[in-house]
């Protein structure tokens, strides 16, 4: 029988991605999870590589930069205390989309992405509250991208390809 850090059990129960979770499912949770830290500049894990961690950030500010053609890296969106990152760790194949770089220092929970999907696929009840908040978290990535996106155009005029046009 393991002991629950109990910093880590208030850690993930406050969280918004455990908020309202029976003890229980937290407990199971907390069994597969440990803290991390990364000083400020460092890179947690890179576009392209394979990550088997789903991370809740505490505190500090991650940047997710993803290489762009001809452009370099482009910071798309900076995540803050109470996010998670790295959602491919459970969702495909835990390919990451973009590198994460920790802007200013990070404490972090690692949640073992491997034994987190086992979990859910044993007990429904935990896979269905995982699987809810993680939904919810990718909405809300998805409309903060969208509206970087929007910032990031919204001083520019799109090009429109025409088929048939030359370009001399």
């Amino acid at each position: 029988m393991s002991v629950e850090d109990p910093s880590l059990v208030e850690a993930i129960c406050t969280s918004p991605f455990a908020a309202g979770w029976p003890h229980g499912i937290v407990s199971e949770v907390v069994a597969i999870s440990r803290y991390v830290q990364y000083p400020a500049g460092s890179i947690i894990f890179e576009q392209n590589a394979v990550n088997r961690d789903l991370f809740l950030l505490c505190s500090g500010l991650v940047g997710l930069d993803m290489r762009v053609p001809a452009g370099g890296n482009v910071r798309i969106l900076t995540l803050a205390s109470g996010e998670l990152l790295a959602w491919s760790a459970l969702v495909g194949d835990g390919q990451m989309t973009a590198t994460a770089t920790a802007v200013e220092p990070v404490r972090a929970i690692t949640i073992d992405g491997s034994r987190l999907s086992d979990l859910c696929q044993r007990r429904p009840d935990i896979g269905y509250h995982v699987m809810t908040r993680l939904a919810e978290s990718l909405s809300h990535r998805l409309t903060a991208t969208r509206l970087q996106l929007l910032d990031l155009y919204a001083h520019t005029t799109p090009h429109v390809l025409k088929f048939g046009a030359s370009d001399h």
